[in-house]
C-alpha cells in the first residue's frame, strides 16, 4: 500500500494518489471504511465518462477539491454532495441538473460524443411537450393518460426518475386544462379520456 501510494505516509500519500488519477484524468480512489480496522481502496485505470476527462484536460488549474467534486457527480454520487459543494460545482458551471440528479455540464464539455448525452439529460422546454399533446389529440380525438405516457416517456430527459416523469405528464395535462386547451370528458379520472376544448 505504501509503495502505490494507497496509504497516508508523513501526510503525502493520499494526497499524491489523487494528483495522480487526475494527470491520467481517470476517476479519483474510492475509499471504503466500513470495515473496523481496515480499508479497502478502489483505484481506476480507465475513463469512466468522457465529459469529465474533458473536463479535467481543458482545466488543468482546478483544485483537487474541485476534482473530487466532479468525479462524485460522475459517478452518480452527486445527490449526496451538500449544498455548499454544488454551489460550488454552479459557480464554475461545471454541472447542470437538479440537486438530486446532477449531470457534467457541456459548458465545457464540448466533445462530439458527450454532447449527445447532454441533450438528453436536458429538459425540453415545457410548450414543446405540451405542443405534442395537443397534436396527438388533433390527430387522433382523444387520448388516455397511457397514451401520453407512451408519447413523451421517452422524450423526457434522462435525469428524471419514472416517478419525475409521470407526475411530469400530469403537470403537463393539467396546465393545458387550466389553459382551456383541453379537458377530459367525464368526471371519471379512471376511465376519462384527454379531448381539445371546443
Amino acid at each position: 500500500m505504501v509503495n502505490f501510494y494507497m496509504i497516508d505516509t508523513a501526510t503525502s500519500g493520499i494526497n499524491r494518489v489523487y494528483r495522480i488519477q487526475r494527470e491520467k484524468y481517470f476517476p479519483t480512489p474510492d475509499y471504503d471504511f466500513s470495515t473496523a480496522n481496515q480499508v479497502s481502496v478502489t483505484v481506476y485505470g480507465k475513463v469512466m465518462n468522457e465529459q469529465y476527462t474533458y473536463i479535467l484536460y481543458e482545466h488543468p488549474e482546478l483544485d483537487l477539491e474541485t476534482v473530487y467534486l466532479l468525479d462524485q457527480v460522475q459517478k452518480g454520487n452527486g445527490q449526496d454532495l451538500s449544498k455548499d459543494a454544488i454551489a460550488h460545482l454552479r459557480k464554475y458551471k461545471l454541472v447542470e441538473g437538479r440537486a438530486n440528479h446532477l449531470f457534467l455540464s457541456a459548458e465545457v464539455a464540448k466533445t462530439v460524443e458527450s454532447e449527445a448525452q447532454y441533450i438528453r439529460n436536458r429538459a425540453f422546454d415545457d410548450k414543446y411537450y405540451q405542443d405534442m399533446i395537443v397534436d396527438y389529440l388533433k390527430e387522433f380525438g382523444m387520448g388516455k393518460k397511457k397514451d401520453f405516457r407512451k408519447l413523451l416517456m421517452d422524450k423526457f430527459p434522462d435525469v428524471l426518475t419514472i416517478e419525475q416523469k409521470e407526475r411530469k405528464i400530469l403537470t403537463l395535462l393539467t396546465a393545458l386544462k387550466r389553459q382551456g386547451k383541453i379537458d377530459t370528458d367525464s368526471d371519471n379520472p379512471r376511465t376519462c379520456h384527454w379531448v381539445l376544448k371546443k
